[in-house]
């Protein structure tokens, strides 16, 4: 979503028809905001993603650690996850500081019951260090390859998620 909708009062109207017309439940949808939407949210945005997790949305702050989002946003922003950037599951095999950046924050995002999802992980060993430093949900190529909406939407019906959309 993005920071312009929910900058509009009929954002949560709007989803609450969309569930009521297709008869899903909200608990089936993530709602993603980007580092910038949270850093510039303004207490009215705040309150509109409040009623949209009051309606069962799940919401995600995506691409933590590109901005200038820092741990506090973890504290006073209504999410349920917290998705780590590519750059940073790309870097653990090297990189101390992303160990200890992703380590740090899965231990506070922990403590919140929120859930760290690492995104793009493209490699078995991606995967291992990732959930070695805290990450308890995945995303990437390594177990699936984007999928056309029709594809997707199938297994969703089939229970399934799918890993990515293409448009």
């Amino acid at each position: 979503v993005s920071g312009e909708q929910l900058k509009r009062d009929e954002i949560v109207t709007m989803c609450d028809r969309i569930l009521r017309e297709t008869g899903r439940s909200a608990a089936q949808f993530i709602i993603e905001i980007t580092e910038t939407v949270a850093t510039a949210a303004t207490p009215e945005v705040l309150r509109r993603l409040e009623a949209l997790r009051g309606l069962g949305f799940h919401i995600a702050l995506d691409d933590f650690g590109t901005g200038h989002c820092g741990f506090n946003y973890l504290k006073s922003l209504p999410i349920d996850s917290v998705k780590i950037d590519r750059s940073y599951i790309r870097s653990l095999a090297h990189d101390q500081v992303a160990q200890i950046f992703v380590s740090a924050l899965a231990q506070i995002a922990r403590i919140q019951e929120i859930a760290i999802v690492a995104e793009g992980v493209e490699t078995e060993q991606e995967f291992s260090l990732a959930r070695t430093a805290g990450c308890s949900r995945f995303q990437g190529y390594f177990f699936g390859k984007p999928a056309p909406r029709d594809k997707a939407s199938a297994l969703c019906v089939a229970g399934r998620e799918p890993f990515a959309l293409t448009a």
